[in-house]
């Protein structure tokens, strides 16, 4: 159970998004990593960017870990585009950090990141793309994902999506040039 007062602390001074809070609650209910093998929730602080891509304060500043994206370390956090405007999370792009680097757009909003999910599987993350990739082999669905894919429809009117490859791309079209320039320097790569 991820206590809601830590879950708001990963956030300081930042609204959280009310479809977090809201995610958060069901995820008490049906359990931790239940719902969806790409995204559980949980408090992140930002040790995971500073001890792995970066201590610079604007780096940090602008970047807001709040789920897991896979059970080896890979993690998602909503990405400030323009600190001179209001700051508004639930529509800031989401990013995902790999575990073994790459850092890639796969939302261009909380709600997107949501319908993303329904996918149930974990990123395939990786210096040259991600993906949500299931072999129909190895599946093995989330025991609460009919009852994640409701709730979604009842509180969101999201549609699940077997494949997000065109949410996708749709997302790094629109954020992914400007968030690498932005990264590029505090990164030097």
């Amino acid at each position: 159970m991820t206590d809601l007062h830590d879950y708001a602390a990963s956030f300081g001074d930042l609204p959280v998004p009310a479809a977090l809070l809201d995610l958060l609650r069901f995820q008490d209910e049906v359990g931790f990593g239940n719902y969806s093998q790409a995204l559980s929730l949980s408090a992140q602080d930002r040790d995971g960017l500073r001890h792995g891509w970066s201590a610079d304060p604007e780096f940090l500043a602008r970047l807001v870990p709040f789920a897991r994206a896979s059970a080896s370390g890979s993690f998602y956090a909503l990405w400030n585009p323009d600190p001179s405007q209001p700051p508004l999370p639930d529509r800031w792009p989401v990013v995902v950090f790999g575990d073994e680097g790459g850092e890639w757009v796969v939302a261009r909003d909380v709600r997107e990141l949501l319908r993303v999910s329904t996918c149930d599987v974990e990123p395939m993350i990786d210096m040259d793309r991600v993906h949500y990739f299931r072999s129909e082999h190895h599946y093995r669905k989330s025991a609460e994902l009919d009852r994640y894919v409701e709730w979604l429809r009842e509180h969101f009117q999201i549609a699940p999506v077997d494949d997000p490859e065109e949410i996708l791309k749709a997302a790094q079209k629109e954020w992914q040039t400007r968030f690498e320039r932005w990264m590029q320097p505090i990164l030097g790569g």
